[in-house]
């Protein structure tokens, strides 16, 4: 339902001004049994408030739309019949002499019953949700045991009104419409307790209710009030008629208003519930009223027997429907907790289940899209899910129907495939080749590079993950099949992580500085620190073994905090020995992980001001893998830009993109990948690259250094090629801040 306008301010004050004429009635009658007065005096409020009623509902009407608009329109019809009906009661009371009976003309009847009818019609034809054939058959024999358990009540309303009233054509008419009347309060009672999603409040349509048993009502107070001529049963009533619709009405537009409760968009469990209510209390009231009949006179009636045997009939059958019902909703609830909701496919607990139960030889793998977050992040959630979906459609077809095929977590599968490895292998072959095959998600081609870790053997799905994090550990799609190396090498980072706090603790990590020279002469113009790890035993740990450990567990983010403090401090410290012009920088490697810490910044500007280090004196180097998600990463290497620190691109032409992070990336230098390095004087392919990179370099404005350089020759043409600087095992291995104090004191000259 469309949100409207704000309500105009006079339209408050229907449900208060329908309050005060209900009330104002209430007083009249009071005063009516101790005094008389004119009898058409108690129908000047019964009049104003069934007014009040149908100009409450025409307004809300206007205020709403499509069905709601409808629905309300057709009460204010209805309720028009009903002040029709009074106005012509009310001009019979004044003209037809009282003869023991309050007069009341088929005119008003029928002006009554035709309201009650177009109520009905326009309760029945409210919409209440989508329903399955079980549901609606609920609802029809939900409808089926209320009309029979009226019909019981109804035959012995009717046995007690002609009693009292005699057998007059009048007293017919009148009490079948009652009746009538108090069937419309019925139904909506049911339409409100079996309605799964209604465009109209609750709380509209439990205002509503009361109406329905203003009729029966009417009646009894008609022959409750027959010692005062004056007062009338349905003058009594149709008030507090007129006061319920204007609080439905009023329900209405605190809704449209902003106010209140929301119409109901969802089934919750709590309608089936409701549901259920209605047989049982329908059968108990009947029971309780064939009971009191047979005790009071002895005997039941043909009607209250019959009816009451059909009543039982329905209440089984729709008993049986709801079991059938519930069946169904547990089937549907089982396997939606089974299967994840976006795919179609196993969750994790089954899957886990189904490998523990697997019998004979089977191969389980596990499978993790790489980059999966960056892909949802640039393309956004709807490209991301239709990229899973496709996948996970993929695999299904790949697999076969003997599989058990799961999503496991957000961009995490697994297979289970029954039967050898030698007979599984064209599946994860099969595999393999399909991530070459890009996916449609949501217009989008995109080509998913994958890890898979495979394990064949006994306790498959532990030994699946542990291929699947080695296979992740390494840059690219990468597929590893479990052996014991790969146990001894988790048992020996498990060791490692252990240690590794401990080991910052106790300051067992130290920094060696790489000397970066001018080329062809060999001049130390920098240097790139690194970082050591020599244990209290005098074991060292080799960088290769601990920084991967490190990333892992995110102790790297701490010890790149006390890295970049000392190499800071190191770097003053130089340059208040050897002057400002000693080193023209100092290089510090930050990591991936460290570029999504949002802190990174912060920490290199306090050591920055903690040392008096000018920012211009220290070089950030980064990765290409870093960095090629943008995102927070490549926030952080513009924050640190921004602060004057010079960025440099590590291992440049070894990772994603290189050209393109050019320009989108802050670099002030790059340094060339020792692969390259190592290719000089070899094939004129080789070396052109290597050229071409200082090229770009040039025409860019950025600095160069290569990596690796081992051999005179080496240097001499990378100088011939236009690079500048240089480092490597030619001019000087990792060497200590002592050793680097010693160099700075001296020519500070390499051999080139």
């Amino acid at each position: 339902m469309a949100r409207t306008a704000p309500l105009p301010h006079w339209r408050a004050w229907f449900a208060p001004f329908a309050i005060l004429t209900a009330l104002a009635d209430v007083v009249l009658i009071a005063l009516g049994t101790q005094i008389g007065f004119h009898r058409l005096l108690v129908w000047i409020p019964a009049v104003c408030g069934v007014a009040t009623a149908v100009v409450a509902f025409a307004a809300t009407s206007g205020s709403t739309s499509g069905p709601l608009r409808q629905f309300w329109r057709r009460l204010a019809v209805a309720m028009g019949a009903v002040l029709a009906g009074t106005v012509s009661q009310t001009v019979e009371v004044a003209v037809v002499p009282f003869d023991g009976m309050p007069p009341l003309g088929e005119r008003t009847l029928i002006l009554y019953v035709l309201g009650t009818g177009l109520a009905i019609t326009a309760l029945l034809r409210l919409p209440s949700g989508g329903r399955s054939w079980r549901q609606l058959t609920t609802a029809l024999l939900d409808l089926a045991v209320v009309a029979v358990t009226a019909g019981v009540a109804a035959s012995e309303y009717m046995g007690w009104a002609v009693d009292r009233f005699g057998g007059r054509a009048s007293a017919w008419y009148l009490n079948l419409a009652m009746v009538g009347i108090g069937v419309a309060g019925v139904v909506v009672v049911v339409k409100i307790m079996t309605a799964r999603r209604s465009p109209a409040p609750r709380a509209a349509l439990w205002w509503l209710s009361p109406i329905g048993i203003a009729g029966p009502l009417s009646v009894i107070l008609m022959f409750v009030l027959l010692p005062w001529p004056h007062l009338n049963g349905s003058a009594v009533v149709l008030p507090f008629v007129g006061m319920f619709g204007a609080l439905a009405a009023h329900a209405q537009q605190r809704v449209l208003a902003g106010h209140g409760e929301r119409p109901a968009r969802v089934a919750h469990p709590a309608v089936y519930r409701r549901g259920a209510v209605i047989p049982l209390v329908a059968s108990g009231l009947t029971s309780l009223l064939v009971g009191t009949v047979y005790l009071r006179t002895g005997h039941l009636s043909t009607v209250q027997v019959a009816g009451t045997t059909l009543l039982l009939l329905l209440v089984v059958s729709r008993q049986a429907i709801a079991l059938a019902e519930n069946a169904t909703l547990l089937d549907r609830v089982a396997h939606q907790a089974m299967h994840d909701e976006l795919t179609g496919l196993y969750t994790r607990r089954p899957f886990t289940t189904a490998v523990a139960a697997a019998e004979g030889p089977h191969t389980v793998v596990l499978i993790d899209l790489k980059d999966f977050r960056s892909i949802n992040d640039s393309l956004g959630p709807v490209a991301g899910d239709a990229l899973l979906i496709g996948y996970a459609g993929r695999l299904t077809r790949i697999a076969g129907e003997r599989a058990v095929v799961a999503r496991l977590g957000g961009d995490e599968f697994g297979l289970l495939l029954p039967g050898t490895p030698s007979a599984t292998a064209a599946i994860v072959d099969r595999l393999v080749a399909g991530g070459e095959e890009p996916l449609n998600a949501a217009g989008h081609e995109v080509v998913v590079e994958v890890s898979i870790g495979i394990a064949d053997d006994t306790d498959l799905y532990r030994r699946a993950e542990i291929a699947l994090r080695e296979a992740a550990g390494h840059s690219g799609g990468r597929m590893v099949r479990y052996d014991a190396s790969l146990e001894r090498n988790l048992t020996q980072r498990a060791t490692i992580a252990a240690d590794l706090r401990r080991g910052l603790t106790a300051g067992e990590f130290h920094m060696l500085y790489q000397p970066v020279v001018a080329l062809p002469h060999g001049l130390v113009t920098g240097v790139e620190s690194l970082v050591r790890w020599t244990r209290a035993d005098g074991r060292t740990i080799s960088p290769a073994d601990f920084v991967p450990v490190a990333e892992e567990t995110g102790l790297i983010v701490e010890l790149g905090e006390w890295i970049i403090d000392t190499v800071c401090a190191q770097a003053a410290a130089w340059r208040r020995m050897h002057g400002p012009d000693a080193l023209d920088s100092v290089a510090v490697n930050v990591s991936a992980r460290q570029l999504l810490d949002p802190g990174l910044p912060d920490v290199v500007a306090a050591a920055l001001k903690r040392h008096g280090l000018p920012p211009e004196q220290l070089t950030v180097e980064i990765t290409e893998t870093a960095v090629f998600g943008g995102g927070r990463a490549l926030a952080s290497v513009h924050a640190l830009s921004d602060l004057g620190v010079h960025i440099a691109l590590d291992d440049f032409g070894t990772g994603h993109s290189s050209l393109g992070l050019l320009r989108t990336c802050p670099v002030d230098v790059i340094k060339v990948d020792k692969s390259f390095v190592d290719g000089l004087n070899g094939t004129p392919q080789q070396e052109a690259i290597a050229g071409a990179i200082a090229d770009i370099a040039e025409k860019m404005g950025l600095g160069t250094v290569a990596e690796g350089v081992e051999t005179p020759e080496q240097a001499r043409r990378l100088f011939e090629l236009g690079y500048r600087r240089a480092q490597g095992f030619l001019f000087a291995r990792p060497l200590s801040p002592s050793a680097i104090d010693e160099m700075l004191g001296g020519t500070s000259e390499m051999a080139a």
